[in-house]
């Protein structure tokens, strides 16, 4: 499998200044796929990765850092916070299209924080996923440690705005979203820039934003802006031809020359995040299938490292792929115990019966009881393949 793309790009522009792109979701640690063990692809902003490669690059005067993001896990979004507030350069943080949850800590580690007219800040109380049973105490304890982790970001907040931890309470209240102008005004932002308009829009299930092209789950969403234009997969797109040259025709205008995924993102955003979308839900589908009909036979199969192998090894078998080799392998049981039993009928062929001359033959003759167990015990051996 190939490595995965950083959900970041850190760009050394000269000696005194790094651009850093940080457009993806904010995760403690890259996700793995459970049974390879491999990186999942996908945009993910690592707090281990990030800090790391930060070393390479924390000496420098100026850090330029454009976010893009919905946010992800809280308390890695406070530590890259931390660890940026403690760089000796100046940072700067601009908001390119949205600086949501946990991105919103992020942003506000700059000296200089800048926002585009049609960028959004979004603010939120802490939430997590709960099952399982709870008594009282155990939500009590819950409750404790969300308190606290609200709190963290309001300190947050509170240092960066210059207004009292009281006052900024009400930005945790559901969802807070801010354009440039109200993120300034709210001391949240220290200007808005000139800039194209964000491009931001929303797919018809409501299960990704797609700002600036780049596609970001909304599970860290509570509440969506109803002033993002849903994308429908049947809204028309561009007709695209493709001459001997590599070259994409665009509506009979003009001709871009198209080499690589990247450009051809980058000149169809929209048509690429869908083609991306639909091709996710696709292996989903089809993965999900495939173990279900492993399941469903999984009884029968006596092999239970084959089973495994099936299921998540190096190579995956479909239910089909695996009960074929099932049968190969009962098959080869089979074929090796009917020629152990031929090769032990002709091993007996010649063995003799010990002969019994009547009352010569005495039970408690030891050398005669030794003898009979011995012949007895080579007939078994040959029987069975010597095996001892």
């Amino acid at each position: 499998m190939h490595k995965p793309i950083k959900a970041y790009n850190i760009t050394i522009s000269d000696d005194n200044t790094v651009d850093i792109d940080m457009y993806g979701e904010v995760v403690a640690k890259h996700p793995v796929d459970w049974w390879t063990g491999e990186k999942i692809n996908g945009n993910y902003i690592a707090l281990d990765e990030f800090l790391e490669d930060l070393k390479e690059i924390e000496d420098k005067p100026n850090i330029n850092i454009h976010i893009n993001s919905v946010g992800g896990d809280f308390y890695a979004g406070i530590a890259i916070y931390n660890r940026l507030k403690t760089l000796k350069g100046n940072i700067t943080t601009i908001n390119d299209g949205l600086a949501a949850s946990a991105a919103s800590i992020i942003f506000q580690a700059g000296n200089t924080r800048k926002m585009h007219a049609g960028s959004n800040l979004m603010l939120h109380g802490v939430s997590g996923l709960l099952y399982d049973y709870y008594n009282i105490e155990q939500l009590k304890s819950i409750i404790k440690q969300f308190t606290a982790h609200n709190n963290a970001a309001i300190g947050v907040y509170a240092e960066r705005s210059g207004k009292t931890k009281e006052e900024c309470k009400h930005l945790l209240i559901g969802e807070t979203w801010l354009t440039g102008e109200e993120a300034v005004n709210a001391g949240l932002a220290d200007e808005v820039i000139e800039s194209t308009p964000v491009q931001m829009t929303l797919t018809s299930d409501a299960r990704f934003v797609i700002s600036n092209g780049v596609m970001l789950p909304t599970n860290q969403m509570a509440y969506i802006p109803q002033n993002i234009p849903i994308m429908y997969m049947e809204t028309p797109v561009p007709k695209v031809q493709q001459n001997k040259n590599n070259q994409i025709k665009t509506g009979g205008k003009k001709n871009m020359d198209m080499k690589t995924v990247e450009e051809l993102k980058a000149a169809f955003p929209t048509l690429v995040a869908q083609i991306e979308q639909a091709a996710m839900e696709q292996g989903k589908a089809a993965e999900r299938e495939r173990l279900q009909g492993i399941e469903m036979i999984e009884n029968s199969v006596a092999d239970k490292e084959m089973l495994k192998n099936a299921k998540y090894g190096e190579t995956p078998l479909t239910a089909e792929q695996l009960a074929f080799y099932v049968i190969q392998e009962e098959a080869k049981i089979k074929d090796m115990a009917l020629q152990n039993l031929r090769n032990a009928g002709k091993d007996t062929e010649d063995v003799q019966a010990t002969p019994n001359n009547g009352n010569e033959y005495q039970p408690n003759d030891e050398n005669n009881i030794i003898t009979l167990i011995n012949q007895t015990m080579e007939t078994v051996n040959k029987a069975l393949g010597n095996v001892k």
